[in-house]
């Protein structure tokens, strides 16, 4: 099997969209020798990180709010590439600038004008089997949508990310770290199913509730 010229663990390779990509087995490059694969064992949810419709405080035109790993953007509907930014706090530009995420992150060769395979969100929560042989991965894509993504081995390090997922291709990645794509093995939309926890008000897949209460809340 192939390995990272950066970190040595093991990868595959795939085409995606025309270009050559190592899909790291284990999480990600971790840029040396020391993986970092135990550190997203079990499950784990992000608070802070979000993605849903609004109305802008300054205008009131319908927009899309992200926050995520620390950042937070706002996107002019509808949702998809190449993600305009909202002018009114696109740094003081006016609207008719057009600055889109696009512009800011380069990924691969993709084509970003109408594709309707690309789906951004922010990736909520995430559950790593004890095997590290897939990860459950809640994508919120906005307006109350989620995506419910079987991710093939250990995807933990998605967790609070801004990300690409590529409906086309089944692969997903963190916009700011193109180099990372992980492959997607089934998808699942689920937004009429999510329900909310009586303690912490975060939106969780029912099955996941009662992991999620033990886990985040000490329940029994």
């Amino acid at each position: 099997m192939s390995t990272c010229s950066r970190c040595e663990n093991p990868v595959e390779f795939r085409y995606v969209n025309g270009r050559c990509t190592p899909l790291h087995l284990y999480g990600g490059c971790t840029g040396g020798g020391n993986s970092r694969v135990n550190d997203y064992s079990g499950y784990n949810i992000s608070y802070e990180s979000t993605c849903f419709s609004t109305n802008c405080p300054e205008c009131g035109d319908e927009v899309f709010f992200i926050r995520y790993n620390g950042g937070s953007v706002w996107i002019d509907p509808p949702l998809g590439p190449p993600w305009y930014k909202h002018g009114c706090f696109d740094n003081g530009q006016e609207t008719r600038s057009r600055a889109s995420l696009a512009s800011e992150y380069v990924i691969g060769n993709l084509d970003y004008g109408e594709d309707a395979n690309l789906v951004i969100g922010v990736v909520k929560s995430t559950y790593v089997d004890y095997q590290k042989a897939h990860t459950e991965t809640v994508l919120e894509t906005g307006k109350s949508e989620s995506v419910e993504l079987n991710v093939k081995n250990n995807a933990g390090f998605l967790l609070g990310r801004l990300c690409l997922y590529d409906k086309k291709e089944n692969v997903i990645w963190p916009a700011e770290e193109p180099g990372y794509v992980f492959e997607v093995r089934t998808h699942k939309p689920f937004s009429s199913s999510l329900v909310s926890c009586p303690e912490c008000n975060a939106k969780v897949n029912p099955k996941n509730l009662k992991k999620h209460l033990r886990r985040q809340h000490g329940h029994s």
